[in-house]
């Protein structure tokens, strides 16, 4: 499933969650202007506003026209609050648009005010339209942060409907980290209060919602019957541009029944709808859906060429994650074509783009943030019950107190030794109440540890072991339909094959060493350094001599940091092996103001570092450095050499 269908399906969120209950956009729009020639002051803004916001459906130029017209009169009246819920509107279109960079600047101007207004339902919404920009540029973590915040606004102004919408937003959300069980509940769960409180419009908004998350299970048919449904709903409420997205996911359900001709259609419908909206987002990705369509019919030339176009405007309007798609849909089009350079260019694009998204660590932080929603919801809990268990004991207290003043001395002290009874006991069950919650807090904290470390030999595998694997199937193919060309293709291709083992061999140790251990020494990073230099001079017949230096001091560092550190170290002892042309390369352990310094040091070529460097091991290293919390400085002067300086606290 690519970025957009994840994405495109929330674009209706973006709408002001009020009743929709016109079957004509237009009439409802000729019914708003009848009404402004009797409105003035903040009433007439606010009619101005939603005229813009209705026309956004079928009509952009429209949209901006009445928005505008809306600003500059609350600019008149010197209304900042007005102003501000105009800012919102701004970025809603801008939005639309796919221009997320604008939109998010509209809705930072305009939250400050908004905040201050106290208002829980503007709140929420201004909260749930960041949200939605945040989601298209690939910010999982912050998209539901700002939605379970919304969600909170909402509760506290008692709206079913925005409570549907945050349901509806969370499930796409979710969608975006692959936790599909989680989209489709809260999907369900929007279905059922729009349905129950008979909004149309939100009910074929959540039906191609449900339709998405179909798609991924591969059920086909359940994707269109849920897509149709969408389809239909929002024809009868004469909403143009909503329906792009449900022919969107038509297309994909008869692509999956491989009726591509069929799947072409759709896509081609819909993206008639896009152009005239000017969305740059949905645009790219519907191409490259396009392209796949025909490269699976074998009509690569064609779909080379929307391919291309797609990838050329994805640059050109920077949406990084349509980028990333459009760079795979190539590979797999140049590889059809026998093309197998191109298609290795695209794909290794592909990979060093997608990493750079840091998905695992998104996926991680949108989960804690799950989690600690769910926490705060039950501590909340607690402390009602707390409470209410308080008010009880005083309501209790000044009975007895009118008991101990018509009483006897006696009934007194019966009483006394009543209350000290209680306030034991209650101090039992609140013993009890801490004890089971510091197991369970250990048990959380027990859990957490043990998905760090599983995210973290997952990251490990997926950075080094998985692209090797990847390269080696891809050599692999080629031999295995090069095996015409004769012995000497096919031995170059078993020696890069074993190479490529070997290397996949070496860094599996390395992964498996790391995993074994909760901590790492200096001294196993510099026992490590010094086993890799013999394999560098048993590798170069002594042509190159790698020195490691300096005894570091019996100090520790976490496996996580102490793991990224040796990377470093072997990418940047490869680097001088491979290109500096240097005899000698020097790996120094030192401490200075209290930190570890890793040296390593060559005396070859070195290069222009003002120059931005065209390989991937640069940025490789600086990944680890800045994921682990190192210290990397790299620099370099021609015909002298090159020297990487690394430090952290230990």
């Amino acid at each position: 499933m690519t970025t957009f269908q994840r994405i495109s399906i929330l674009l209706f969120c973006l709408l002001p969650l009020q009743s929709i209950l016109a079957q004509d956009v237009q009439q409802a729009i000729n019914a708003l202007k009848d009404t402004l020639e009797l409105k003035e002051g903040e009433d007439r803004i606010l009619v101005l506003k939603d005229i813009g916001m209705k026309f956004r459906s079928i009509d952009y130029d429209s949209a901006w026209y009445y928005t505008k017209m809306a600003y500059s009169e609350a600019e008149k009246q010197q209304n900042e609050y007005l102003k501000a819920r105009m800012k919102v509107s701004y970025g809603i279109l801008a939005n639309g648009k796919g221009n997320m960079a604008q939109a998010l600047k509209y809705y930072n101007e305009a939250l400050p005010a908004i905040q201050s207004s106290k208002d829980h339902f503007a709140i929420g919404a201004l909260y749930t339209n960041i949200s939605n920009a945040y989601e298209k540029t690939g910010e999982v973590d912050r998209s539901v942060a700002y939605q379970l915040d919304a969600l909170e606004e909402f509760k506290a102004s008692n709206d079913s409907i925005w409570i549907a919408g945050s349901f509806n937003n969370l499930g796409s959300r979710y969608q975006a980290i692959n936790e599909w069980e989680l989209s489709k509940e809260y999907f369900y769960k929007a279905l059922s209060i729009y349905g129950h409180l008979g909004h149309d419009y939100y009910v074929a908004l959540t039906f191609n919602n449900l339709a998405s998350v179909y798609l991924h299970f591969k059920d086909y048919p359940k994707v269109i019957e849920y897509a149709e449904k969408s389809y239909q709903g929002f024809n009868s409420l004469g909403v143009q541009f909503e329906s792009a997205s449900p022919l969107y996911n038509l297309g994909h359900g008869y692509k999956g029944l491989r009726e591509f001709d069929k799947a072409r259609e759709y896509y081609e419908q819909a993206l008639e709808i896009q152009k005239e909206k000017g969305d740059w987002y949905v645009i790219v990705h519907l191409k490259n859906d396009i392209s796949e369509a025909l490269n699976q019919q074998g009509r690569f030339t064609e779909a080379e060429s929307i391919a291309t176009e797609a990838l050329n405007e994805s640059l050109e309007h920077r949406l990084t994650l349509a980028e990333v798609d459009v760079l795979k849909t190539l590979s797999s089009i140049s590889e059809n074509m026998g093309n197998y350079k191109m298609a290795h260019n695209y794909l290794e694009k592909h990979g060093v783009l997608l990493d750079s998204l840091q998905g695992l660590e998104r996926a991680k932080e949108v989960l804690n943030l799950k989690e600690k929603y769910e926490s705060e919801q039950k501590e909340n809990e607690i402390l009602r019950q707390q409470n209410e268990l308080v008010k009880g004991e005083l309501a209790l207290k000044n009975r007895n107190s009118m008991l101990m003043g018509s009483g006897a001395l006696l009934a007194i002290l019966l009483i006394v030794g009543l209350v000290i009874f209680r306030e034991q006991k209650v101090k039992a069950k609140n013993f009890a109440r801490e004890t089971a919650l510091e197991k369970a807090t250990a048990e959380a904290r027990a859990q957490e540890n043990l998905r760090e470390q599983r995210l973290r030999i997952a990251r490990d595998l997926h950075d080094n072991i998985g692209s090797q694997l990847t390269y080696l199937t891809s050599i692999t193919d080629s031999a295995k339909r090069g095996i015409d060309k004769g012995e000497v293709f096919l031995m170059e291709k078993l020696t890069q094959m074993k190479q490529f083992s070997l290397v996949t061999i070496s860094e599996l140790r390395d992964t498996i060493w790391a995993m074994n251990k909760d901590e790492i020494s200096l001294e196993d990073i510099k026992e490590r350094t010094q086993q890799l230099a013999a394999t560098v001079h048993e590798a170069t017949d002594d042509g190159v001599r790698v020195k490691v230096e300096g005894n570091p001091d019996h100090k520790v560092l976490n496996a996580f940091v102490g793991m990224n550190i040796f990377r470093i170290i072997q990418e940047s002892i490869n680097n001088a092996v491979k290109h500096s042309g240097s005899e000698q390369v020097q790996v120094r352990f030192a401490d200075v103001d209290e930190k570890v310094q890793i040296e390593i040091e060559d005396f070859g070529q070195g290069f222009d570092a003002s120059k931005e460097s065209t390989g991937n091991g640069l940025h490789i290293m600086r990944n680890r450095a800045d994921k682990a919390g190192i210290y990397f400085n790299q620099e370099s002067v021609i015909n002298k050499g090159t020297k990487v300086t690394l430090q952290v606290s230990a």
